[in-house]
């Protein structure tokens, strides 16, 4: 009975089933043919990964025996690492009695400043106490010319008197023994005052003696402790020498045969350290990508010997772009965004590099491609190829 059914309903009403199939599959090409966006790529003619990398080459930098070595070709070393030792005994030992002497001029230097700056203090003691010795002295020596004064004021109205006969000649004589006596006291205030003044410029200029020659003796301990740092350092920069390190990062290339026990001179070579650097894709177009091209537009590249289907692509940003061909090529730089598994990062592998220049229809395209065959034979030069990655609509059913 279903068979039956089946056939007549294929008699009646098939045709027309049949016939809205390939009028659907056309109406949705034609949707995609004339809406739909597609990636535009600029292929370049030749790709490669480079390694930016910096050579060291590491000389011996003074003559001596070699009495360590850590030099293996294709080791890894770090900037730093010490490579070779040469013999430095007798540097070692100089640096030694260069440090025993800088650290036996400190404490010199510190008891010569201390002592300076109490023979300082005591020179202004000395100062306050030499002022206050000549105040007292002359305090004296005003009180003796007072005394003085006074008895000779005395002596010259009892001279008068013993002249007229009113005292006697032993009371004269006691008034001028008073008065001699009350000079003689004024000539010994007057003459302490002088020699509290003269003590105390003295002890001033002792004083005043010993802290030049300490500051002179500070002078020469700084001098020397400058010399025995310049020395120390001068020693250290000579034992540094005689340990030959590494001056960068990176892998030991050419080594020489550098065993413990050889003698070296300055300059023999030792070995070249290959530091390595950031990975960028150089890659070559031709000159129609002129005015295609831009930094900051989103690369993918492909390797040759590693399947994009198996170890993927590498995605890459376009940095910078050749403002003009050189050998008929427009050279063109771009950085590694991402670098799938997988992939060793090695310099010089070649590939191809497919840059995103734009959007367009599948019409414009094969319009494109028509105009392009109607110009005329093709130059002598491949011209770019142009490849496009089908995206899904944005409209219509």
């Amino acid at each position: 009975m279903f068979p039956r059914t089946w056939r007549a309903l294929l008699r009646g009403r098939g045709r027309p089933v049949l016939w809205l199939l390939p009028v659907g599959l056309i109406a949705i090409w034609g949707i995609w043919f004339l809406q739909a966006r597609v990636t535009v790529y600029e292929r370049s003619v030749q790709a490669r990964l480079e390694l930016h990398r910096e050579v060291y080459a590491i000389d011996a930098p003074v003559d001596g025996r070699v009495v360590g070595t850590q030099v293996e070709l294709h080791r890894s070393v770090h900037a730093g690492d010490v490579l070779v030792e040469l013999e430095h005994d007798e540097q070692a030992r100089q640096v030694a009695e260069a440090e025993a002497v800088l650290q036996g001029l400190g404490p010199q230097l510190e008891a010569a400043r201390a002592e300076l700056e109490a023979e300082q203090l005591g020179l202004v003691e000395q100062k306050g106490q030499g002022a206050a010795g000549a105040e007292e002295a002359r305090a004296r020596l005003t009180d003796a010319e007072a005394v003085a004064r006074r008895a000779q004021k005395e002596a010259a109205s009892f001279e008068q008197l013993f002249k007229r006969g009113v005292v006697s000649e032993m009371e004269w004589s006691r008034v001028r023994t008073e008065l001699e006596r009350s000079q003689a006291a004024e000539q010994a205030a007057r003459a302490s005052l002088m020699r509290v003044r003269s003590e105390g410029s003295l002890q001033s200029t002792d004083r005043r003696t010993r802290l030049a020659s300490l500051r002179g003796e500070i002078a020469r301990l700084e001098s020397e402790e400058r010399v025995a740092r310049a020395t120390l350092e001068r020693l250290r920069e000579e034992l540094e020498r005689r340990v030959v390190r590494a001056p960068a990062e990176g892998i030991l290339g050419e080594t020489s045969s550098v065993r413990v026990g050889a003698q070296l001179k300055a300059g023999d070579p030792i070995a070249t350290v290959v530091a390595g650097g950031p990975v960028r894709i150089v890659a070559q177009f031709t000159p129609e990508a002129l005015g295609r091209l831009r930094a900051g537009q989103r690369a993918r590249m492909r390797l040759e010997g590693f399947s994009w289907t198996e170890f993927g692509m590498i995605q890459a940003s376009v940095v910078a772009v050749a403002s003009e061909a050189r050998d008929g090529l427009v050279r063109v730089e771009l950085s590694v965004d991402e670098l799938p598994r997988g992939i060793p990062l090695e310099h010089g592998l070649p590939g191809s590099i497919e840059v995103a220049v734009g959007e367009a229809t599948p019409m414009r395209l094969v319009l494109r491609t028509m105009g392009q065959g109607l110009e005329g034979p093709a130059p002598a030069r491949a011209p770019a190829q142009v490849q496009a990655q089908a995206q899904q609509p944005k409209g219509g059913s």
